[in-house]
């Protein structure tokens, strides 16, 4: 684990192993981050998905609208960082308010933490990038997180507690 002395704890590993999720908890995922969801099952089978994009909807995913419905019941909330770029951030993280574990997951995330941490979440989980040369290649081929293995380690920026 390595440590900002001053603001932060920063461990790497994937966010769902660095949250506590017990089988008691009501875990809602603000966007339909497929990649999580078995990992949160094991953990918890209370599990609500929100998704704007009627396309990838399915089991326990729910248009986004029903967030004013479902985000208040969750104990841990995960928020994609979609919600920073489509300007519901704040919203969302009104409504997630009563949760153990408010969590925003983005690649780019770690570049702003503060205010972040200001209004509740507890956890990012976001990327370090280890290969500049590949992540540039990467994009400028017009790929995406999903092609930034190798060249990107995953991590979690927590507030520091005093």
């Amino acid at each position: 684990m390595e440590k900002k002395p001053d603001r932060y704890v920063v461990v790497e590993g994937d966010l769902i192993d660095q949250i506590e999720i017990t089988e008691d908890d009501t875990v809602v995922l603000v966007g339909n981050i497929r990649p999580f969801i078995p990992k949160i099952m094991e953990k918890t089978n209370k599990i609500f998905i929100l998704e704007r994009n009627p396309r990838i909807r399915g089991t326990n995913v729910f248009p986004d609208m029903a967030s004013e419905d479902i985000l208040p019941r969750a104990t841990v909330a995960i928020i994609t960082g979609t919600a920073l770029a489509n300007g519901t951030i704040d919203h969302l993280l009104e409504l997630s308010k009563t949760a153990r574990e408010i969590a925003l997951v983005c690649p780019t995330a770690s570049t702003f933490p503060d205010p972040l941490f200001k209004h509740g979440v507890t956890a990012i989980g976001c990327v370090r990038i280890v290969d500049s040369e590949s992540i540039l290649q990467i994009v400028s081929e017009g790929g995406g997180t999903p092609s930034f293995k190798g060249a990107c380690k995953q991590i979690v920026i927590r507030p520091r507690r005093h």
